[in-house]
This record gives C-alpha cells, sequence and structure tokens, in this order.
C-alpha cells in the first residue's frame, strides 16, 4: 500500500502513522531532506525471505507541494507504484500544502491513496477541546475551554499538549478551576513576542497586531521586536542558503539549533523568496538605525514596516 498523509498538525499526523502501524516494529524513518528517493525506493522493494510486512515512513516529502522533484525521481517513484512492493506499506508525509496539479500527485490520487487531516479550527475547534478534556475524565465549563483555545492562539498541537499537561496536576473527576489554567498555560510577556514573531512571519496580520497591541500595553520596546524579527529573518536565509549545499544535521550543527527548530524554519521558508527575506532583513536594519537616531517614531515606523511586509 502507498499513502500520502497531509495535515497542517503534527498531533494528527502522528495519530494517523499509529493508525497504521499499529504495533509493528518493522519501520524504517526516512527524512526526504537527507536521502535520495531512489535509496528510499529500493528499501521499499526490498523483500526479506520472510516475506514480513514492513512499513517505510518519508517525512517532509515536499516535491508533492511547491518544492521540485527531478524528473527521473519522478519516473522512479511512479514506476514503484504502477509495481509496488505487496510486503511493504510506504508513507509519505508532508506538512505543506500540496500542488494538485502536478503530474507526481495525480499519479499517487491514482494509484495510491491520500489522507488530508486539516486540523480543527473555530468553533469545531472548541467542540474537540471540551471533548479532549473530558475524555481525560475531568470537568470543565465553556469559560475554561476558551481560555485555553485563546492562550494557545486557536493552535491545535498546542492545545493538545497543554491538555496533556493536566494529568500531571489533576485526579480523574477533577474540576478544572480558571485560575489554576492561568498558572498553567503560561502568557508571559516573553512568549507573547515570540508568538508575535510566529504571526509575522506567518503573515497573519490580524493575530500580529493583536499580540502587538497587548506588547504595547506592557510596554515592550519596539526595538526588542526588531532585534528577534532580524534574528528569525536570518535563521530563514542562513538556512535556505545552507540548503543547498548541507544536509539538516550539518544546518543543525552549524546554526545550533535542535531538530524541531529547523523544522519550523524550513516550513516557514516556503512562504517566502530568498529575495524578499533579504529586503525585510535590510529594511528592519535600516529601521533600528533611524529609531536609535532619533529619526523616526518608534511605533508608527515599525507599524508601517508591518503594513508593508503584509502587503506583499
Amino acid at each position: 500500500m502507498n499513502i500520502l498523509i497531509v495535515s497542517d498538525s503534527k498531533v494528527l499526523m502522528d495519530e494517523e502513522l499509529k493508525k497504521i502501524i499499529k504495533d509493528s516494529s518493522n519501520k524504517i524513518t526516512y527524512n526526504y531532506n537527507e536521502v535520495d528517493l531512489k535509496t528510499i525506493l529500493e528499501e521499499a522493494g526490498y523483500v526479506s525471505m520472510f516475506q514480513d510486512m514492513k512499513y517505510v515512513i518519508v517525512k517532509n516529502a515536499n516535491f508533492f507541494s511547491k518544492e521540485k522533484i527531478t524528473d527521473s525521481n519522478c519516473e522512479a517513484l511512479i514506476n514503484y507504484l504502477n509495481s509496488p512492493n505487496p510486503y511493504t506499506t510506504l508513507i509519505f508525509t508532508t506538512y505543506e500544502e500540496i500542488d494538485k496539479r502536478k503530474k507526481i500527485y495525480k499519479k499517487y490520487q491514482e494509484l495510491g491513496k491520500i489522507v488530508e487531516l486539516k486540523a480543527p479550527s473555530n468553533y469545531e475547534l472548541f467542540k474537540v477541546v471540551k471533548s479532549l478534556v473530558m475524555k481525560k475524565g475531568y470537568l470543565i465549563d465553556d469559560e475554561e475551554v476558551r481560555f485555553i483555545i485563546n492562550a494557545c492562539l486557536g493552535n491545535y498541537d498546542l492545545i493538545y499538549n497543554e491538555i496533556e499537561k493536566l494529568t500531571l496536576l489533576f485526579k480523574e473527576n477533577s474540576k478544572i478551576s480558571l485560575a489554576t489554567l492561568k498558572e498553567l498555560i503560561s502568557t508571559n510577556v516573553k512568549d507573547n513576542q515570540f508568538k508575535f514573531i510566529d504571526a509575522v512571519i506567518n503573515k497573519n496580520i490580524s493575530l500580529a497586531f493583536s499580540l502587538l497591541n497587548d506588547l504595547k500595553s506592557l510596554k515592550v520596546e519596539p526595538l526588542q521586536l526588531i532585534n528577534l524579527l532580524a534574528r528569525e529573518y536570518r535563521l530563514m536565509i542562513m538556512t535556505n542558503l545552507l540548503s543547498k549545499k548541507a544536509n539538516s544535521n550539518q544546518i543543525m550543527q552549524e546554526l545550533k539549533l535542535a531538530d524541531w527548530q529547523l523544522q519550523k524554519i524550513i516550513k516557514n521558508n516556503s512562504l517566502y523568496h530568498l529575495d524578499d527575506l533579504k529586503d525585510n532583513l535590510l529594511d528592519l536594519a535600516k529601521l533600528d538605525y533611524e529609531i536609535k537616531a532619533g529619526l523616526k517614531d518608534k511605533w508608527l515606523s515599525f507599524e508601517s514596516f508591518l503594513i508593508k511586509i503584509f502587503e506583499y
């Protein structure tokens, strides 16, 4: 069987993989950024003498989205799809939005199985969160559910992780109080700063300006935000350039990043052209100088910069 799993949620992705693989230990995991596709297909096509069922998982298979795939790799995969190993379940995964116009996607749709998992949002998210908490054996009111969602910015993965923490603090059938949630789910200035940076990078204008207003009221200096945003742009540029000549492990070592940080940067890079990142970084450097030199109002000029990049 050949499966493609597409999701914007790591939690949903992991749950789907568990459903497919169950308790099998006969699995091999590859990172597509580090291994040639032909090597992966050779492993998928290999049959052991015992003919055991094997699972080959390929993470970051972003050639189903905007990332290019060579003609030779495309043909090699299509050839495998036409005559797959019956004892191998080949699973490609990606967090990127797929390009349904691509030849490889259409062929996979014809010869494989595609699973698309979208994280819940709006009222559906409210129902899911309440259900998750109650399945853990806890009692919770609507106000507390809304607090969890708002404190986690509506991000399903963050929400799920926070709910998992409840088991460390509460006994079964306990009532979840708002006061305890406020202690458990951090909403301090530092967290809001990084949430703001993520919102800007992901071009979420409404969330970015909402967080910016909160940071204003907390007396956070715009120069601090400029430095954090500039750091993120620099990491994105350096990762983009290094990825052309180095593998993930080398990039993590060079930039002193954890695996999850690198994956996040790679995902964010898909939203930008390299030249746009360079232009944004130069604009921030100019803005930093003008504010420090007293040539421009710090908040007005920073907000103008944000409006400009959101217009792209």
